[in-house]
């Protein structure tokens, strides 16, 4: 009698594991993500050129170095919330996160394009690498916001 309840215990605890809700995940199209992973990548590169500079050196741009790196910052926070939507069980980015991305750039271009003069030839590299990096950034988070990229539920 004892392996007969155990049993029927058994097979009601399977059934009740398999009627489970499944959980949703987030998707966008894969050219989406493209665009993502791309600007992603840019942002990565222009943080660590723009990061490689001593401001201390060059007291003068110091300030616009600095508010680059944290418009750099919100686009990134942009690409976090997309990322994270997508890697784990979290909900659907927001609408506007692409949009984030493109506002965070073009405010860290706006702030590179204010230096004047830079004296030392590691920075001034240092600045043209950031800046290359962050016009492809834009441009494809430009694109996602054309292809009105945003993650679903699936």
């Amino acid at each position: 009698m004892a392996r007969v309840i155990f049993l029927l215990v058994a097979v009601v605890s399977v059934f009740q594991a398999l009627a489970a809700p499944l959980h949703s995940r987030a998707v966008t199209s894969p050219q989406c993500s493209q665009f993502n992973v791309y600007a992603s990548a840019a942002i990565d590169e222009a943080r660590l050129s723009l990061g490689s500079i001593n401001t201390g050196n060059d007291i003068g741009n110091a300030r616009n170095i600095l508010q680059a790196q944290l418009s750099l910052l919100d686009a990134n926070t942009g690409v976090t919330e997309i990322a994270d939507s997508l890697l784990t069980s979290a909900p659907p980015a927001p609408a506007n996160a692409s949009a984030t991305v493109v506002a965070g750039l073009q405010a860290a271009l706006a702030s590179l394009n204010q230096i004047f003069f830079l004296a030392d030839n590691t920075t001034k590299a240092a600045v043209a690498a950031a800046n290359a990096s962050m016009i492809t950034a834009l441009d494809n988070a430009q694109q996602a916001v054309a292809a009105n990229c945003q993650t679903t539920l699936n």
